[in-house]
């Protein structure tokens, strides 16, 4: 999803393009899992409202414990461990 950051500079994410290519090759995670693409300007309430406002790093896999990942491989590992299919090529 692009984001402007600065007048007439436009950017994509590469964390969180890793994981929408994941998600395309992985089309059935989102059966079990529930996705939300959070605008780039802060604050995201969303996050801040769920673990803090020091935490709202994108991506982040929020786990059933509460516990966030941000580390874009280690959230498309994880979900390909918990509900099968690509992970990422080491």
């Amino acid at each position: 999803m692009p984001f402007e950051d600065g007048p007439g500079k436009t950017w994509i994410c590469a964390h969180c393009a890793l994981i929408e290519g994941a998600l395309s090759v992985n089309k059935h995670w989102e059966a079990d899992i529930e996705v939300h693409r959070i605008d780039f300007p802060k604050p995201r309430k969303m996050l801040v409202d769920l673990l803090g406002e020091d935490k709202q790093w994108l991506p982040v896999l929020i786990q059933s414990d509460k516990s966030p990942i941000t580390d874009p491989i280690e959230i498309v590992n994880t979900l390909a461990e918990q509900f099968g299919g690509a992970s990422v090529h080491p």
